[in-house]
Parts: C-alpha cells; structure tokens; sequence
C-alpha cells in the first residue's frame, strides 16, 4: 500500500525532468501526504511484505506509531516547501523538483522501513539529493558548503554501513524486529551501537558532531534550509531513537543521551548569540533545540519520551518558519547580515509577525507551541534533576535573548532599505500555516499530544513491535 506513494514520487521525479512541468512534483508530494493521513487513520501497525516474501527474510514495510508520525511531519512540511519554492527558486525548477521529490522518497523510506540495512538505503538517498540541494545555486559559497556536507555526510555513511555490516556478521539478519531479538548487550554489540550511533550523530548535529550545519545552512536556499533543520536533522534524530529503543533496547545508553543533549543545549544557545548572520543563528538555533530532544529522550520515562518527541514536532514546524519567514525577507533584500537590516517590519508586517512566532515559539513563551513542550521538558527532568531543569530554563532564556536580538536587527528601527515588490502568496500561504499551527498546538496542546501519543507507545513497546512484524499479519 505504501509503495503506491513511493511509486508516485518516483515517477513524478521523472516525468518532471521530461515535461519540465512543476505541478507535477507539487501534486505527488501533496498527494503523498494525504494518502499517509489516510493510513494513519488504520488503529493497527501495519506491516507490507516485498514481493511475498515475509520476514524476517524478506524486506517489509512497518507502519506504526513513529514511524507514520515521522512520515506525516515529513510530508507535510514538504507539501509547504514545495508550493513556498514555485516562486522563491527561479532557475532550473524542473531539476530542483525532482531532487525534492527524491529527497521525500529517501526520508520516507528512513520512516517506514523495517529493514537496517533498507534504512541505510534510503539514508544515502536522502543524503545525495540533499548535497545536490545546498549546492543548487551553483555560486562559490553553496558549492563549498555542499563539498563539506558531502564530505561529513560520507564519513556519516560509513559509520553507519560499518555498524551494520558489523550487526549483520553478529546476527545472521537485517529485519529490526528479528534483530531485537537476537542483539544482546555484549560488547561487540555495544561496538556496533556506537559506529552506528557515531555515524547519525553526524546527521543528527549533535555536538561535537554538529560543525557542518552551520556552514551548511547560510549557503543552501532558504526552502532547503528549512528542510535541512527540520526534516532532515528529526530524520537522523528518529534513526538513532529508532535503533536505540527498537533494535538495541538498551537503556544503559540514556545517559549518554542526556549528557550530549546537554552540552548540544548549551552550546547552540551560546554559539548563537555571537552570530551576524541570521541564517547562521537559526542553524544554531536548531544544534541547541536539538539538545533538549536528546534530554527528554535520554530520561527513558514515557513522560520524557513524550516531551522529546513533541519537542521535535514543534522544532520541525518552528525552523521551518523561521527559515521561511527570514527567506522571503533574503529574497527582497539579498542579505543576511542583520547590521544591513532593520525596520522592514512596516513593510513587511505579516512576514515580521510569523518570524516573531517563530522565535518566540523557539524560546519558549506560552501560549505557543514551544512552551507547551518545553513544559513537558521540565516536568520530565524534574522527576530526574532539577539541576537539569534549571539548565534547560537557562537556555530558554539564551534563546530568548537570541530571538530578541535577531527579531530588533531585521523588523525593528530604521531601514535604509526599500522594499519595491509584493511577497508572492505562493511563499507567504506556507509561512502563514504554519504559524497558525504553532498557535493552535500552543493553545490547545492536547492535539499536539494526541498525535504524539501513538508515536510514545511504538517506541516504548519494543515487544509490539516485534510482534507486529514476526509474529501479526503481513500484507
């Protein structure tokens, strides 16, 4: 059933670089979209066999909870940028598209497959359209970033296929289901756990694994930003939960995510408040957000798995629209220095408001949604430290001090700075829905909660899992 999506996509990728016509692409990323809130619908994981063969000797798809959450962030923030792009991109928009509609392929099959080894397929898809995105502009600055990307992203590569090839030798099998069963906590497991942890912390932008991003970032274009600090950063987040909870069942490791998760926190706040470049501050933004996943998720309790994964959902929809937001500033004025702006917030009141929610959602101010999962945050690491929670709000007022320096430079005080032509509604609509899904979740957390709920029970359940897959029905 989910192959029918994945065959869209594809084909969609081809008849783009054919027709040259954009709608194409547009209509099968939205279209997978939709057909995935139809799946989520069904009560039960779902689990599709390749071509008869079931597992764990054959390749299967996994529908459950997290997986399905993941799929649904993914094809949702990808509908918006594809439309928000139709303007903002200019130049070779039939190459781009198809590139996008392989990158939604490649974090799909991240989501959805219950194979490491498939995952690792689909990582390195992803992985390849994403270089050819941050370089798009084909100018000096996009090209080095994409070469560094490139670069960190192969080492990323290896790790991950070393790890794996390791786990295969070990077990005799590649299904995640069958794996966790056989995976004990040994050391030449805890050897395969750390290369493949080692090699998605790179894609995750964990500290000190988090150098790339913010060279990255600045470079590629601004709808590409925001899918590198939403999407692309939660897909390497979800991998490692994924294989941490799913395959390893380890919880001797959750110290090790708290402690990352802390450092992450603190230093993205402290990196961020020196940045000029705005572009630069919000991938800093996205290290430091990062950091209180990790912290939540590190705490193992379902009250802390749920703050982490709630907490993603909202960094998803909040870096989305602060790199929006600031893009549509970027292509009225081709700058990111924030010394060379100020006081376009007149002209651009609509854009200057959704950038505020943006940031103000980020640094954790109610009634938005970043402070309704922040809140989670701290109700979880109180039961743990309140050393911890003290960190954590100490951090938020960083972000704020941040938000507040970026928000004054860009929309604030004089400009020198004339803006002549209207935002197309086909870059400013995205921006405004996800604003008002911020506020929404803000006001009324519960939906947030609900949606995340499913995602808490997959992830803690290892033994459903495992059923589900091994032991249920297989389509």
């Amino acid at each position: 059933m989910i192959t029918i999506a994945i065959s869209v996509l594809f084909l969609a990728a081809f008849l783009v670089l054919v027709l040259k016509k954009d709608m194409i692409a547009i209509s099968a990323i939205v279209f997978s979209f939709f057909f995935l809130i139809f799946i989520y619908l069904a009560p039960e994981t779902m689990v599709f066999a390749f071509s008869g063969w079931n597992p764990p000797f054959g390749i299967v798809w996994v529908l459950d909870g997290l997986g399905l959450f993941m799929a649904l962030l993914i094809t949702g923030i990808m509908s918006l940028t594809a439309i928000y792009s139709v303007k903002y991109i200019k130049k070779r928009k039939h190459r781009y598209y198809t590139l996008l509609c392989l990158l939604t392929i490649g974090l799909l099959g991240i989501s959805l497959t219950g194979d490491i080894f498939n995952m690792y397929v689909f990582f390195e898809l992803m992985s390849v359209s994403s270089y050819a995105l941050v370089a798009f502009l084909l100018n000096k600055e996009s090209t080095e970033a994409a070469f560094k990307y490139l670069v960190v992203g192969s080492l990323s590569s290896s790790f991950l296929l070393l790890g794996i090839a390791m786990l295969y030798g070990l077990a005799g099998t590649l299904n995640m289901a069958d794996l966790a069963t056989k995976v004990y906590g040994g050391p030449a497991f805890l050897v395969v756990l750390g290369l493949i942890l080692g090699g998605l912390s790179l894609k995750s932008a964990i500290v000190p694994f988090h150098f790339w991003l913010p060279d990255v970032h600045p470079a590629a274009p601004s709808p590409v930003s925001a899918l590198l600090s939403s999407v692309i950063v939660g897909s390497g987040v979800y991998m490692m939960i994924r294989v941490i909870f799913t395959v390893f069942g380890i919880v001797s490791v959750f110290w090790m995510l708290i402690l990352l998760g802390l450092v992450t926190m603190i230093l993205g706040g402290l990196m961020a408040l020196i940045q000029k470049d705005a572009k630069r501050l919000i991938a800093y933004s996205t290290v430091s957000q990062i950091g209180y996943i990790f912290v939540a998720i590190g705490i193992g309790t379902s009250l802390g798995v749920t703050a982490g994964l709630f907490h993603l959902l909202n960094n998803i929809l909040l870096k989305s629209l602060l790199f929006m937001s600031f893009g549509i500033v970027l292509w009225h004025t081709g700058t990111r220095d924030m010394n060379r702006l100020g006081g376009i917030g007149k002209q651009m009141p609509w854009v200057a408001f959704c950038f505020g929610v943006g940031a103000l959602g980020t640094a954790g101010v109610p009634p938005l949604n970043g402070f309704a999962s922040k809140w989670l945050i701290y109700m979880a690491t109180w039961q743990v430290s309140p050393v911890i929670t003290a960190i954590a709000i100490i951090v938020s007022a960083i972000t704020m001090a941040y938000y507040i320096k970026v928000f004054s430079c860009i929309f604030m005080g004089h400009s020198n700075i004339k803006i002549v032509n209207k935002t197309p509604k086909m870059m400013l609509i995205p921006v405004i829905i996800i604003t008002i899904m911020c506020i929404v979740i803000g006001i009324f957390p519960q939906i947030g909660i609900m949606f995340v709920e499913p995602a808490t029970n997959a992830l803690l359940n290892q033994s459903q899992y495992i059923n589900a897959v091994l032991g249920g029905s297989v389509i």
